[in-house]
């Protein structure tokens, strides 16, 4: 195979050095454009060649990255399946980060990135929503420094007030009543 190669290389060679040659002497003989430069035919005729010879020259696609993604064993996202899940408990809330006592009861350390899914009982929340004691599912993926959080369930009961920070801030600033009281409500 190596022998064939290099044949293909000398007579590739061969090719380019008879055509160059011709391609100088219809230059010098008045076949260009004038002043020794090329014609706009014999430019875009060597364009041609060469993209060509570059085109044969190009590897076919792997046929691993043509399958789906659930030949490949992917998530129906495209995605990779996530390394493991967690089920425990909240034990501590960073800005950035989960630390999680599961069943057994060993504590793990989660760490938070802006690509995590954060749900409280289905809603999309912000990390602040998470609370000491929830129960929590945790879909993770192996980090270069431990676990990294893909998506964070946690389902309460009964359900709490998942309002923004402003909102919550606006209420007890005004006085507003949190929840359903019925002896502030007006008749």
């Amino acid at each position: 195979m190596d022998r064939k190669r290099r044949v293909r290389g000398w007579a590739l060679g061969l090719l380019l050095a008879v055509w160059g040659v011709s391609c100088e002497r219809q230059e010098d003989t008045g076949g260009g454009g004038g002043e020794g430069l090329p014609s706009a035919k014999n430019r875009e005729l060597r364009s041609a060649f060469w993209r060509d010879l570059m085109a044969s020259r190009e590897k076919a696609p792997d046929p691993e990255a043509l399958k789906g993604p659930d030949e490949r064993g992917v998530g129906g996202s495209g995605r990779a399946e996530p390394t493991g899940i967690v089920h425990g408990r909240v034990t501590w809330v960073g800005d950035n980060e989960l630390l999680v006592r599961d069943g057994a009861g060993v504590e793990q350390d989660i760490e938070v990135v802006p690509d995590t899914r954060l749900r409280l009982n289905g809603n999309v929340v912000g990390l602040a929503s998470m609370r000491e004691g929830d129960a929590v599912k945790v879909a993770y993926d192996d980090g270069p420094g431990g676990w990294v959080a893909r998506e964070v369930d946690v389902e309460v009961s009964p359900p709490r007030d998942i309002s923004t920070e402003r909102e919550g801030r606006r209420g007890r600033a005004s006085g507003e009543p949190r929840g359903d009281d019925s002896s502030t409500r007006p008749r």
